[in-house]
């Protein structure tokens, strides 16, 4: 009864401290696990290794650093989410469902549970010095550059290391931190207007309750293309310099998503400095991916040891499957000559399917984190804004998307590109230029239009995510 007297801020403060309190007895309401595992290509077994991302007929000669799968899970809440970071220019949903399925059957194999199935999303870091896990780099156009059996064994290891996670969940200790220093605009050259950049690094560092660590999940947005055309090596690029740096500094898994890269968002024409020379680092030169990954990485570290500790109690992963129409010529040739190898089949009205998902990390019933699981390439302007309406543009009244972060109300926003799928670039439909006279009277056409499935999927990408973020699903441990 005494309490009745008690005034309404004296009364929140002794709620909150009891809640605290309540916490501290119970121990972390949200458990962590991390795994990883090598998905490098056997020149022989898997040879020739065609290399993605630039031409045809690149075949590798050799392995400068090893490609990885690295895996973190959280479950809360009565939901599991494991989220991988591959090594890859990208894997379509057709790989990533087999991943899915593989983990479900692994997981019911040793368990008698009836728990909810995890959720797994599986975002390729879209290494462009990896082999071709797509069929658009074989030795000649109209030839496919896949080879099935290196396919086959990413499946299993990505597999492997989803579940390894799954298996070694505990009580964690969740982290969130984030910072945008004014130099990692640098590390980026974006050769398109509107420039603009997504360039914040978004962390969250995951210990357990007596503060051993587990894994560290870092997002950022460049593409991993530093080693640039001519390069015969097999490398993950800056991202491996990212993530042994983390590794090396707040121990465990270091997981790294990349996230908006359209536009295109890139290390090739970006001075970096090189701090032993105080002049640029040389282009195309594993010095330079060094230099860009250990800088993130200094950020990320100061990120999350500054973070803010969260007493996360409930994970959610929402995914719906998008239509969308597909008038690149290239992309329709693509499909009818198979280069995709049985991936990627066009619906009946000549489009293609593509996920498209949130995951959000709920504390004391407020979203504090919240990831945009985008299919593909998003220009940034799609992220954070700054869509421009240009003269020459080909549908320059079309509406423009919101932001996706901005219609985030988390504090902690990720925006996660190639999530479970890769279906090209991701550009504003206002910004579609396809057809001359071109976007600010440019002599030639941009790039981008010639990577992307059409002007449709910007608009009905972020059309999904909004229906998502709008939509909460119960809490099944409530009540």
């Amino acid at each position: 009864m005494v309490g009745l007297r008690v005034p309404g801020m004296r009364l929140m403060l002794l709620a909150a401290f009891a809640s605290t309190l309540s916490a501290q007895l119970l121990g972390p309401q949200i458990r962590a696990g991390a795994a990883r595992t090598e998905i490098t290509p056997d020149l022989k077994k898997h040879g020739p290794v065609y290399m993605a991302g630039f031409g045809n007929n690149r075949v590798a000669t050799g392995i400068h650093d090893n490609l990885y799968a690295r895996c973190l899970a959280l479950s809360a809440g009565g939901q599991t989410v494991v989220l991988c970071g591959v090594d890859s220019i990208g894997l379509f949903a057709d790989d990533v469902e087999k991943i899915r399925a593989e983990v479900r059957k692994q997981l019911a194999a040793k368990s008698k549970s009836k728990a909810k199935d995890p959720a797994v999303v599986v975002a390729a870091t879209h290494d462009h010095e990896a082999e071709d896990t797509m069929g658009l780099w074989g030795p000649a156009q109209g030839t496919s550059g896949i080879n099935e059996a290196y396919n086959s064994f990413v499946i299993a290891r990505v597999t492997e290391a989803a579940v390894d996670a799954i298996r070694h969940l505990q009580p964690a200790i969740v982290t969130l931190g984030q910072a945008h220093p004014s130099d990692l605009d640098t590390l980026i050259d974006d050769d398109r207007p509107p420039e603009v950049h997504d360039a914040g690094v978004i962390v969250l560092k995951a210990t357990t309750a007596k503060g051993k660590p587990i894994g560290t999940l870092v997002n950022w947005a460049n593409h991993p293309e530093t080693l640039g055309s001519k390069n015969t090596l097999i490398t993950a690029d800056y991202p491996h310099y990212l993530c042994t740096e983390l590794e090396q500094r707040l121990d465990g898994v270091a997981v790294f998503l990349n996230g908006a890269v359209g536009g295109m968002q890139s290390p090739l024409g970006a001075k970096v400095p090189d701090p032993a020379t105080k002049r640029p680092a040389p282009e195309n030169s594993f010095l330079k991916a060094e230099l860009i990954g250990r800088r993130v990485a200094e950020v990320a570290v100061g990120a999350a040891l500054n973070g803010q500790t969260v007493p996360a109690d409930r994970i959610e992963f929402q995914e719906s499957r998008i239509t969308i129409p597909i008038s690149n010529k290239g992309f329709q040739l693509a499909a009818q000559a198979d280069l995709y190898k049985g991936r990627k089949k066009m619906t009946p009205d000549g489009g293609t399917s593509a996920p498209v998902g949130v995951v959000r990390l709920w504390a004391r019933g407020k979203a504090v984190l919240e990831a945009a699981l985008v299919p593909g390439e998003l220009y940034p302007e799609l992220s954070v804004g700054g869509v421009e309406r240009y003269s020459g543009a080909d549908f320059p009244d079309a509406p423009i998307e919101p932001p996706i972060k901005k219609m985030m109300s988390a504090e902690f926003k990720m925006l996660v590109g190639l999530a479970d799928d890769e279906i090209g670039y991701i550009i504003p439909k206002a910004e579609w230029d396809e057809t001359a006279p071109w976007l600010k009277n440019a002599p030639q056409a941009w790039y981008g239009e010639v990577n992307s499935v059409g002007p449709e999927a910007a608009p009905r990408i972020a059309a999904a995510l909004e229906q998502l973020l709008k939509s909460v699903p119960p809490n099944p441990k409530a009540n």
